[in-house]
């Protein structure tokens, strides 16, 4: 009996048990029953839900009226998605035992997501009859029926006391901790919270939902929680739950306050400031728990009751600011040049490092006229607006002079910012005699961009204690730079993508990293920004955000508002997570070198009617919300002696475009294909596309070709050709630009289509795998690598055009082709399915078409990555030499 079905049938049997029964006292079960309970509630926190199901159903087996295992049961099924079997079991329950509230918010879960807003809201309510305070149901009813609290919102008097619970000192800060000061270093995590199928602006509200996540991230040994934006009322009652139940490992927040670009680049646009001053008030009111926040578009909303304050060190407002509205705004505000704010000053600056004071200085005015207290402020900077000066770095007009005078054609689209051309300088702002809270720096900085961290020759020579690091080189001179205030690396990082966006001289890519590099990467910066003197460091992000995109594949992804539904591993953006969100069921989902019958209940796609020696037998094609899955087995090994290879075919859009021949293979096909997978041994896999078909345009000498400033190739659609032509899948990651001295530094590409041997286990970008055993080929290629734009909605590229933004066609499924064949200066087929014609052409007749089914709501699991246990380790150390050199504690302070 399969799973699923075993455990519907416990569900029917206690069901029957709690409709039978009248009382409402425990049955009498064997001991280990509640072991086995403990057990699946255990697993259920930890996110292995097929082994909580399987526990709880253990319990259940041995003792039928067991209550939690039954409620246990129920939430397994939820995450299961069968929603009407949970939802079911929730009613008997709770009309078993009324008083049940566990019951009652897995009826409120149940019918939310159902989409039974009636019942979901009398189901909150009978909720909140039992738990006044329960934070799923309170989040429920402030978001779908606003008011619903009969009392009013009263806004509390300011207290008359005085309140700073964290302070800078020097450079670094230090917190209110059992009545005295004590250090504190930032071990921070950044919160994003977009699950995927979800825009940003769409928050959870399940307040379980954070909870879980806070236990994880203090697991971690993590001490600070950074947000940028407003989140629901949940969250906070979360934090706060979790902050007053673990005093001895309390989060500590960082708030941010979120704004876009204001028109015509003027900071100074009355509408457009007024409501990025009401976002401030909004943020100093409802870390009070002391604000009300009626529904608009795109924004969290509803009773915010919960006072985080106690523990929220400081606030680093607006965004990475882009340096184009900074000069514009300089040019149109010219006169701005100082301000004499209560708390803050700026006795000579730019009219932007003027404005950013002014605005931390409002904040703060805010949160002490309306609730008496003080706590730190920066706003967000990042290398491109640093107050250093980059040698190497040259900006826009003077590269293009540059260029110019060398004879070499001037880029004709603009692929980054003008760096190093405008700055907002920190040390220009100091905290007045009134503000004994205090002042500080915040950088987004990453290793990777801009080309100055490549490029300047003191960074190339800079070594930290493990090793050359031009990360570490930026980080002293910055710190040197901001000396007598603390800085703080607010965002850093590499993600665990397949595709690459900028390459990196130790190797701290921007992307292209399996989740063992990247853990290692993250730990040892880490570390360099401790050792750099840095007062702390929030690393960049705690979960993988689908909807993100990165410059390399943005107008790739099309509709972009579909990006959202589907895990693109080419895009680098979506992978920095501590948290995988995963595609699919991880019960199900194939890994290479896993489960072979994983592989094998894929559906069978082509069925060789007859076998050669090292003949393809079939062809299984599968795929999820990130991967197309492809499993071939063999009559027998055809990789045995090393003198076989195989290659796979890919028509992906119309089987009369595409290339009808494959050199020395198919003389002739009467179908097109737009890709072909070679894989000769585990050294050498690749993945090749027509020339017409790739969207880059990269060439394989950079030296010569890449600095003609062309990043895509225009038109990008498959024609019908014959010439056996496959190109290289090259990118343009770093382009060729010319320093301020005149220096020229050369292209660099990166090979999107070289294929990765190994298995999952071993490397999570493994492209592909040989199961001797069982004699089967396992193939996983990312939807965005075959030019598939949105796989939730079937739409492949096809821009015969040129013309405008990139353009698509809805697909009409995949034909695939795959041969086997002795390898050598002429090749020969040994294998081929579907089966060649006798003068080695393939009919059309003959292929099967793959078609998947498209989607609106994605699924999706999560998995701990590597770089979670690293940063856990990290961190470990980080405490134990601070508690080794932390001082005796020092003489109360009058705060």
């Amino acid at each position: 009996m399969s799973r699923v079905h075993r455990t519907s049938s416990l569900l029917f049997i206690a069901a029957c048990w709690l409709v039978a029964t009248s009382s409402h006292a425990k049955p009498h079960c064997p001991p280990e029953t509640g072991e086995w309970v403990d057990l699946g509630w255990r697993s259920y926190r930890a996110d292995s839900i097929p082994e909580a199901a399987r526990l709880f159903s253990k319990a259940i087996t041995l003792c039928h009226g067991h209550m939690d295992a039954m409620v246990g049961l129920g939430f397994t099924s939820l995450r299961f998605g069968r929603i009407e079997a949970a939802d079911s079991l929730f009613r008997v329950i709770s009309a078993a035992d009324p008083a049940n509230a566990d019951a009652w918010e897995g009826r409120v879960l149940a019918a939310s997501r159902a989409g039974d807003r009636t019942s979901a809201l009398a189901a909150a309510r009978a909720l909140l009859a039992l738990s006044p305070g329960h934070a799923t149901a309170r989040s429920l009813l402030d978001a779908e029926s606003p008011g619903w609290d009969l009392a009013p919102f009263v806004r509390r008097a300011r207290p008359a006391t005085f309140q700073m619970p964290a302070r800078t000192r020097g450079e670094g800060f230090e917190v209110w901790r059992d009545g005295a000061w004590a250090p504190f270093h930032i071990q921070g995590v950044n919160l994003g919270v977009a699950l995927p199928g979800r825009f940003p602006s769409e928050f959870p509200p399940d307040s379980t939902l954070y909870a879980h996540w806070f236990h994880l991230i203090a697991e971690m040994n993590a001490n600070t929680l950074r947000l940028y934006t407003i989140l629901p009322p949940s969250f906070y009652r979360a934090l706060r739950g979790w902050n007053l139940a673990n005093p001895e490992r309390p989060l500590w927040l960082v708030h941010g306050v979120w704004t876009e670009l204001p028109p015509e680049d003027d900071f100074g646009d009355a509408e457009w400031k007024g409501e990025f001053v009401a976002e401030m008030n909004r943020v100093v009111d409802l870390i009070h728990g002391n604000c009300d926040i009626t529904p608009r578009p795109g924004h969290a909303r509803g009773r915010y009751d919960a006072d985080v304050s106690p523990w929220t060190l400081a606030y680093i407002i607006g965004r990475e600011w882009e340096p184009y509205a900074i000069r514009r705004f300089d040019e149109i505000a010219s006169t701005r040049t100082s301000h004499r704010g209560r708390f803050l000053e700026v006795k000579q600056g730019t009219p932007g490092e003027v404005w950013m004071a002014e605005m931390c200085d409002t904040m703060l005015v805010a949160e002490w006229d309306r609730h008496h207290t003080l706590r730190p402020i920066a706003f967000t900077n990042w290398p491109t607006l640093d107050p250093l000066h980059h040698p190497t770095e040259s900006s826009a007009s003077e590269e293009k002079l540059l260029r110019v005078r060398a004879g070499r054609p001037v880029p004709g689209n603009k692929l980054e910012y003008d760096n190093d051309a405008q700055q907002l300088d920190p040390n220009v702002v100091r905290a007045t005699r009134a503000n004994p809270a205090g002042w500080f720096a915040s950088y987004h900085a990453y290793p990777y961009y801009p080309d100055f961290m490549n490029q300047d020759q003191d960074l190339l020579k800079a070594r930290s204690s493990e090793g050359p690091s031009n990360y570490f080189g930026y980080l002293k001179r910055l710190m040197r730079h901001h000396a007598g205030i603390p800085t703080v690396i607010s965002e850093y990082g590499v993600p665990s993508s397949r595709g690459t966006a900028h390459l990196h001289p130790q190797g701290w890519h921007h992307g292209g990293h399996d989740e063992h590099a990247m853990a290692e990467i993250d730990a040892r910066m880490t570390r360099e920004i401790r050792e750099s003197g840095a007062a702390g460091a929030i690393v960049f992000a705690w979960i993988d955000e689908w909807f993100k995109k990165n410059w390399a594949v943005i107008d790739l992804q099309i509709p972009g508002e579909s990006t959202r539904q589907w895990l693109n591993l080419m895009d680098a953006e979506q992978n920095y997570g501590m948290l995988a969100m995963m595609p699919g069921d991880s019960a199900s989902r194939p890994l290479l070198g896993g489960d072979p019958a994983r592989w094998r209940a894929l559906p069978v796609l082509q069925h060789s009617p007859s076998t050669t020696a090292n003949g393809p037998q079939r062809l299984h094609v599968g795929s999820d919300e990130a991967w197309v899955y492809l499993a071939v087995p063999f009559e027998n090994d055809p990789f045995g002696d090393g003198s076989t290879g195989v290659a796979i075919a890919f028509d992906t859009i119309r089987p009369d475009l595409g290339q009808r021949r494959i050199d020395g293979l198919v003389g002739r096909s009467e179908v097109g294909f737009e890709f072909l997978a070679e894989f000769e041994s585990p050294d050498h896999a690749h993945l090749l596309v027509t020339p017409d078909y790739n969207p880059y345009a990269a060439v394989s000498d950079p030296a010569n070709g890449d600095d003609r400033g062309v990043f895509y190739r225009r038109p990008t659609a498959p024609t019908s050709r014959d010439d056996a032509r496959f190109d290289s899948m090259l990118i343009i990651v770093n382009r060729g630009r010319f320093a301020r001295n005149g220096a020229f530094t050369r292209a660099q590409t990166s090979n999107r289509g070289v294929l990765r041997y190994g298995t999952t286990r071993a490397s999570s970008l493994s492209d592909w795998y040989y199961d001797a055993e069982d004699r089967m080929l396992q193939l996983r290629l990312p939807w965005g690598l075959l030019n598939v734009t949105d796989p939730s909605s079937r739409q492949v590229l096809f821009d015969p055009t040129g013309e405008g933004d990139f353009t698509t066609a809805m697909s009409d499924g995949f034909r695939v082709g795959v041969l086997t064949y002795r390898k050598g200066s002429k090749r020969s087929v040994t294998g081929a399915l579907p089966l060649l014609r006798a003068d080695r052409s393939w009919s059309k007749s003959d292929f099967a078409t793959w078609e998947w089914s498209p989607w609106t709501t994605p699924r999706f699991h999560t998995e701990i990555k590597p770089v979670y246990h690293a940063m856990k380790r990290t961190w470990a150390e980080f405490d134990t030499e601070a508690a080794r050199d932390r001082p005796a504690a020092s003489a109360q302070e009058e705060r």
